[in-house]
């Protein structure tokens, strides 16, 4: 059960950034999960903790989680 809420944490705190981007959550989880555990266990299940963790981390991040955390794209006029 527990492990089950982290993940449920950890798509919510990714959810404001990827949601600029279009990404579902289900997207989110499977980019990110597993970078979470690795980089920062200690912080589940508190979301802001584990989003601000990851944030500090970024550069330690999968390729595919560090897209997640990029800004949206400049809107052109």
């Amino acid at each position: 059960m527990k492990m089950k809420s982290a993940f449920f944490v950890l798509a919510a705190s990714l959810s404001v950034p990827a949601a600029a981007l279009g990404q579902t959550r289900a997207q989110e989880e499977q980019a990110c999960q597993d970078d979470a555990f690795r980089l920062c266990p200690d912080q589940i299940p508190d979301e802001t903790q584990v989003y601000n963790c990851m944030t500090r981390l970024k550069a330690k991040l999968s390729p595919a989680c560090r897209a997640m955390f990029a800004p949206p794209p400049a809107r052109r006029r």
